[in-house]
């Protein structure tokens, strides 16, 4: 349905009203033309992929990076008799549970993997766009060729990004809990209230200097990666618009080169 709506479109912007003519006026957008246009559109979508393609890198470093940050934490609380019992008493929300700490970091161990796979899938289907348009040139390419691509684009590729976005979104709620997990740890660390005296009658013990600096540390690091990750998410869904916006176009245009093509030939 949306097809024939947008040939009606264009025929009336153009002038030109369908006629069973073998070949369309001189004023008329011609198939040639409107796959010109097709293929400039896919050039745009080319380029913003290839300028993204730096942000790509960087998302696999911090997948990399937070991953090294979260073992680390969970080493922490885990090598600590006394944060390991402290953390016993933490109430750590987390998607509306009360969760502990141990759950929190399978959980964003999870994330990151599945972002890991998300990463590489749209990552490959990204190469695969990139080396199929460069095969293409503007004055030769078929509104066939065009129009395959443009909904692979459309289909796989934006697909691909989708699924990244989520996947990165929740890497980002990880990273919140983990970011609160070691504040309440902190807090607990600041005071001589319950979570203090409960985990001191268990174990019999202080905390040690060093696990109040290494909470800490742990604490800035994922505040400062979750930064920088929302950062990146949002780069990332302007670019997912404007490749949606590109793509639509380049798509619209090949299937009317496409229609106009066959209109000639019956």
């Amino acid at each position: 349905m949306r097809l024939p709506i947008l040939i009606l479109m264009v025929f009336l912007i153009t002038g030109c009203a369908p006629k069973p003519v073998v070949q369309a006026p001189a004023h008329c957008l011609t198939s040639a033309q409107l796959s010109a246009y097709s293929y400039d559109y896919l050039s745009r979508v080319a380029a913003l992929m290839r300028s993204d393609a730096r942000s790509m890198d960087d998302f696999n470093t911090f997948i990399v990076a937070t991953k090294g940050t979260v073992n680390n934490y969970a080493d922490v609380i885990q090598s600590s008799v006394y944060l390991s019992n402290v953390v016993r008493f933490l109430p750590i929300p987390y998607a509306g549970e009360v969760c502990n700490v141990t759950k929190i970091v399978s959980n964003t161990v999870l994330h990151l993997n599945s972002a890991g796979v998300a990463l590489d899938r749209y990552k490959k289907s990204s190469s695969s766009f990139l080396a199929a348009f460069d095969k293409l040139n503007r004055n030769t390419a078929t509104p066939a060729e065009l129009s395959k691509l443009s909904v692979y684009a459309d289909s796989t590729v934006m697909t691909d990004a989708r699924e990244l976005q989520t996947a990165l979104h929740k890497i980002s709620v990880s990273t919140a809990a983990m970011a609160m997990t070691a504040q309440s740890v902190s807090n607990a660390l600041e005071t001589t209230g319950g979570y203090l005296n409960q985990a001191k009658n268990l174990v019999g013990v202080q905390a040690e200097a060093k696990d109040k600096t290494q909470v800490n540390a742990s604490r800035d690091t994922f505040n400062s990666r979750l930064a920088l990750l929302n950062q990146k998410i949002s780069s990332l869904e302007n670019s997912a618009d404007t490749h949606r916006h590109n793509i639509g176009k380049a798509r619209t245009y090949a299937e009317l080169a496409l229609q106009i093509d066959n209109q000639l030939q019956n």
